[in-house]
């Protein structure tokens, strides 16, 4: 599985995998950090909505983290593996109902599917279940599944 996600060229990172890269989650850091590595040396284009910002920093704030979110802030301020943050744009919101009703989303994840569709992603990686791939969208990774 994880030889067919490096065969895609404009692959959609969900925010888990971002906050398991950033608060180096003990079960999935490696394998995130060695994915994300590889596929930008390989030239794919690592795509997420801007959005993750605040799903990221949520828990840290929460926490009251203040070294989580100096990380985050320093990710974020940096090159990122080169993951291009795209802006939700009119034509994401408008998509993101629909896909929501569709595939039985909540309205973030359906914004980050609805991103994903419109930067043309053929592939989503993610660790939630709600996730399912099918026509039009692209084929769904969970990172716990590589």
């Amino acid at each position: 599985m994880l030889d067919d996600l490096m065969q895609s060229n404009r692959v959609y990172l969900d925010a888990n995998i971002i906050i398991y890269l950033v608060e180096k989650n003990a079960e999935y850091h490696a394998l995130v950090h060695s994915t994300l590595r590889e596929m930008a040396q390989d030239g794919v284009d690592l795509i997420s909505s801007e959005l993750v910002v605040s799903e990221c920093l949520i828990g840290a704030v929460r926490r009251e983290n203040e070294a989580i979110l100096l990380a985050y802030e320093r990710f974020f301020d940096g090159d990122r593996f080169g993951i291009e943050l795209q802006p939700v744009s009119s034509r994401v919101l408008w998509t993101a109902p629909q896909v929501a009703l569709d595939f039985k989303l909540d309205l973030p994840d359906a914004l980050h599917f609805a991103t994903a569709l419109d930067q043309g992603c053929d592939a989503f990686v993610t660790n939630d279940k709600g996730f399912t791939d099918g026509e039009p969208f692209p084929i769904v990774y969970r990172i716990s599944d590589l």
